[in-house]
């Protein structure tokens, strides 16, 4: 039969392990997180970061500008504003989507500002930097200019987008 002074130190050894076990459970609650606005595009999840979104709207009416790029379909007005508009699907080299309703995400980097045709809204997150992975190396060359990153998400990959990027490469300025 143990000793008194036994069990009482089996005690203090059960609870300190039982402390670091919990200690274990908790996150660091102060770790960097990145907002990202995750949408979709053809079935796939896309990312960009929160800050570079200014407004998600309903598709209106966009009006065509003749000799304009393939990727940029027109200009909407917004509140009085003109912007232009940029299909996302055509700059990563995705099928043209037929009828239905989509979204507009009004967006900035740096001095430019344009408003981008996606599908639908699938979240907005807040993201530990941590979780941010490198872009994966299975991209093709057309499309790697424009990712920055990617997330894993439940069963799936959200790929990060560099907008700055699209907008220096599609001439939206």
């Amino acid at each position: 039969m143990p000793s008194e002074r036994e069990i009482h130190t089996s005690d203090r050894i059960l609870s300190e392990i039982r402390l670091l076990r919990e200690r274990e459970k908790i996150q660091d609650v102060d770790e960097p997180v990145e907002k990202f606005v995750i949408f979709s595009l053809s079935g796939s999840l896309y990312g960009l970061p929160g800050r570079d979104v200014l407004e998600i709207l309903p598709e209106e009416k966009i009006h065509p500008i003749p000799g304009t790029p393939p990727c940029i379909p027109g200009l909407i007005t917004v509140r009085g504003e003109i912007e232009s508009v940029l299909d996302l699907r055509a700059v990563l080299g995705l099928p043209a989507r037929g009828e239905g309703e989509r979204l507009i995400l009004l967006a900035s980097s740096g001095s430019i500002r344009s408003g981008i045709l996606i599908d639908t809204v699938e979240d907005v997150a807040d993201v530990p930097r941590s979780s941010i992975l490198p872009a994966p190396p299975t991209l093709g060359n057309d499309v790697r200019d424009y990712v920055c990153g990617q997330l894993q998400r439940g069963d799936g990959n959200v790929v990060l987008l560099d907008l700055a990027g699209i907008f220096a490469r599609t001439a939206v300025a």
